[in-house]
């Protein structure tokens, strides 16, 4: 049985280790495929964005089970502390990624330690709320945040005094940092913190029973989201010089939700390409319609009751079916 559960883990890393090496193999081409075509890097660069988000929730939602109405709370919050402190402290990126996420980790720690105590819809229902108490205090402090229009005019990042302004570098950067947040999310789901939290997903008072610190370790699952849904904040208001209060908003939570649902919810590899196609299909379908919501409802109602497991969850069942029927043909030859 150990034998077994080690020959598991060996083909999963490996399986991880190929799905990084895909992402970044499509990833790195991308450029050269639209070297005449600026326009769609940048929309890959907007993607990419989208993914880590959809990764932060994944990394709540699917490995403790808590669900999150409002995670666009934190990707605002990183987005307008970024700014703030780009005006006032440095533009140097390291600097404010640095200085954003410590934030992240004590307003979110402050905040999730009171939300974490709660389950199911209460919570659901609070972390909506958290969003949208952000999203007023925008509007309460305007001549903070720029109300309504946001944080304009954002100095252009920089890196040890060298500005960054290539679509190309910033591309590399918005790749760079989604494989490294993936890597790190694989990683602690196969270490022990990441075991536990999947105890507490599938039965929270068993895991209580044990002996386990649940309340502990949901709260560090989410300091943890919040910090990662923060960094894509501070890479979209740095890679755009600009932010908005619609980051905060629950529609934008909800396009979170869709993009992990689309993709499979605690597959990791899910919520990223069910970000990117989500991105990419919401460029094409709404410059044909201006109903394109309605379409992508449809599609999310449908592939909740067609595909529970979304997009990666029905590819992975779909390979094992076919990896099962190989065997018996061979037998049958």
């Amino acid at each position: 049985m150990i034998a077994t559960t080690l020959s598991e883990r060996r083909v999963r890393s490996r399986g991880s280790l190929i799905g990084l090496a895909v992402i970044a193999a499509a990833g790195l081409f991308l450029p050269f495929a639209t070297a005449d075509q600026p326009f769609l890097l940048m929309l890959a660069s907007h993607a990419l964005i989208a993914a880590i988000l959809a990764l932060s929730l994944d990394m709540l939602t699917g490995n403790t089970g808590l669900l999150s109405f409002g995670h666009a709370a934190w990707y605002g919050f990183g987005a307008y502390v970024a700014g703030l402190l780009s005006k006032s402290v440095s533009s140097d990126i390291a600097v404010l990624i640095l200085l954003t996420l410590a934030a992240t980790l004590l307003v979110s720690g402050a905040i999730g330690a009171i939300l974490v105590r709660q389950v199911g819809k209460t919570f659901a229902i609070l972390t909506l709320a958290l969003s949208q108490i952000m999203f007023a205090l925008v509007f309460v402090f305007s001549d903070i945040t720029g109300g309504e229009d946001g944080l304009q005019g954002i100095p252009i990042a920089t890196f040890f005094g060298a500005q960054i302004v290539s679509p190309t570098v910033w591309y590399a950067i918005l790749l760079g940092a989604l494989l490294l947040a993936l890597a790190g999310a694989l990683h602690i789901r196969r270490a022990p913190l990441g075991r536990a939290w999947l105890a507490i997903r599938e039965n929270s008072e068993r895991a209580r029973f044990i002996g386990m610190n649940v309340t502990l370790l949901k709260l560090i699952s989410y300091m943890i989201s919040a910090s990662l849904a923060s960094l894509a904040g501070v890479l979209f208001v740095l890679f755009n010089g600009a932010t908005s209060p619609d980051l905060l908003h629950w529609l934008e939570s909800g396009k979170v939700l869709m993009y992990v649902v689309l993709g499979g919810v605690g597959t990791l590899f899910g919520p990223v390409i069910g970000a990117v196609v989500f991105t990419l299909a919401e460029h094409y379908v709404s410059s044909f319609t201006d109903a394109w919501l309605i379409y992508f409802g449809a599609l999310f109602v449908l592939i909740v009751i067609v595909a529970p497991g979304g997009l990666f969850g029905g590819a992975a069942r779909l390979a094992t079916r076919l990896s099962a029927r190989k065997p018996g043909r061979r037998a049958a030859q």
